[in-house]
């Protein structure tokens, strides 16, 4: 599919590919088309020497100048060059050229600087046009120092190519580059097909996830490996999920809850109701005794919507803290103060011991926090139990600790102790409580930028640990606990 992302990246690799490769190309034929044509020269420089030896034995042993121009000529033929024999004025003798030759005509040739090619005799190139050719002309050279002509009787040798097969001499190297650009192309397509796989498979991994998701299947996991961005964004889409799903299955349990604890409330105002209007009600103690029963289910139904709204601007950020420095060991002390009665009631005592410093926090927010967890202790403290209330500081951080003994939260218990409507012993849930205490704790303490932790065993007890920034919410310097 062309316009799959894919496909895209693919040819968006190949564009680069072809790129690269054509620009190596270039490079490489433009560094090297000086080196090329010097060796072709060198090629068809060296023979100048051997042939110049041979037709000057052939002269010295008086071969007769038609054998001569027969044995240049498949001298010519042999190596695909011209052969020109000039005599002590320069006049054409000999050409191997069979279709124009040059005979009778007088070449002359500017001087050149010669060329060493190893331990074979210097020679000299010269390029000029003759009879309309573009030509490379090559002779001997007796020395560096002296440039004249080698002298045979009579006569001296000139070999001549055309010069676009001198400077043409790069293009020999255009099939060999071909084919090795081919190859890497080929390598090269296959590799980016492999990134471009690892790459994509995540991606399609994760629309297909999304588009399930979508669907409300919200159990979707991808596979994502390595710690480089397609790792990470599968990691974080697997937290994303795994997220939503927890939020979902939140949302549901949040309105079966509640509507588990509005039923039996309005069953009772219900219930309640209909016997007064049925006129079940004759006596006024019978009536007085139904009106405060709805009045007090109707209550504790205000009680549970008054703790969700506040709840969910909680959880919202909508809530706005009146910050202050206020002092820890004081609004302990009031919160203390308060329950006094309750604890005389359940035959329990409450112990302070207060150390705590001077925070920056909401003080009527932090009262909420403490009247929750001492009336939880409470509640749960076995009679003729203690509570213990400490407070302290610790580097950066300020913390409140309640303890209760008894019997300890299970372990099963402890992960869900701070979720909404869950009760540790439902048995002892009274009508005034909502189940959101814990939970409110929970939010109020992390919008001060602190946390709040449980531990519980049957020798210690249950203690609630709640640590503050001293600086208050966003400090730079608070680090609040894991």
């Amino acid at each position: 599919m062309l316009g799959s992302f894919r496909a895209r990246l693919l040819a968006g690799f190949g564009i680069v590919i072809l790129l690269t490769l054509f620009l190596s190309a270039s490079a490489f034929v433009l560094l090297l088309r000086e080196q090329q044509a010097e060796a072709a020269e060198q090629r068809i420089g060296i023979l100048v020497g051997p042939i110049n030896s041979s037709v000057e034995r052939m002269e010295l042993q008086k071969w007769p100048r038609s054998e001569i121009s027969t044995q240049l000529v498949e001298f010519a033929t042999y190596y695909d060059i011209r052969i020109l024999m000039l005599d002590s004025n320069n006049e054409v003798l000999i050409d191997t050229d069979p279709e124009h030759p040059a005979l009778g005509e007088v070449l002359e040739l500017p001087d050149g600087a010669p060329a060493e090619v190893g331990q074979i005799a210097p020679f000299q190139s010269v390029r000029m046009t003759m009879n309309n050719d573009d030509l490379y002309f090559f002779r001997v050279a007796t020395t560096s120092s002296d440039i004249s002509f080698p002298r045979v009787p009579g006569s001296q040798l000139v070999l001549a190519v055309p010069a676009g097969d001198v400077n043409s001499a790069w293009a020999a190297l255009l099939p060999r580059l071909t084919i090795a650009g081919v190859g890497a192309g080929v390598v090269a397509v296959l590799f980016a097909f492999l990134f471009a796989a690892r790459i994509t498979t995540p991606v399609r991994d994760m629309t297909r996830a999304s588009q399930a998701m979508a669907r409300g299947d919200l159990n979707q996991r991808i596979r994502g490996e390595g710690d480089d961005e397609i790792g990470r964004l599968a990691a974080a889409f697997n937290q994303m999920s795994t997220q939503v799903a927890r939020s979902n299955s939140a949302m549901r349990d949040l309105i079966a809850n509640v509507s588990h604890e509005l039923k039996t409330p309005l069953t009772s105002i219900q219930g309640f109701g209909q016997a007064m209007v049925d006129g079940l009600a004759t006596k006024p103690e019978d009536y007085a005794e139904m009106s405060g029963v709805i009045v007090g289910e109707t209550e504790r139904i205000r009680v549970l919507v008054d703790d969700l709204l506040y709840l969910s601007q909680l959880e919202s950020g909508t809530l706005q803290l009146n910050l202050d420095r206020v002092g820890l060991d004081a609004i302990v002390a009031d919160a203390a103060a308060r329950f006094r009665f309750q604890a005389d009631e359940a035959a329990v005592s409450l112990r302070l011991v207060l150390d705590g410093p001077t925070v920056r926090a909401d003080g009527r927010r932090l009262e909420q926090v403490l009247a929750n967890l001492v009336d939880n202790a409470i509640r749960f403290a076995p009679s003729g139990s203690e509570v213990l209330i400490r407070t302290y500081a610790l580097e950066d951080e300020a913390a409140i600790e309640v303890n209760n003994g008894g019997e300890p939260i299970p372990k099963e218990g402890l992960a869900a102790v701070f979720d909404r409507f869950y009760q540790v012993d439902p048995a002892r849930a009274e009508s005034r409580h909502s189940g959101l205490g814990l939970s409110i704790v929970q939010e109020l303490v992390q919008a001060h930028g602190g946390s709040v932790h449980v531990q519980s065993s049957r020798d210690a007890g249950t203690t609630f640990s709640v640590w503050l920034p001293i600086g208050g919410p966003g400090n730079p310097e608070a680090s609040p606990r894991p």
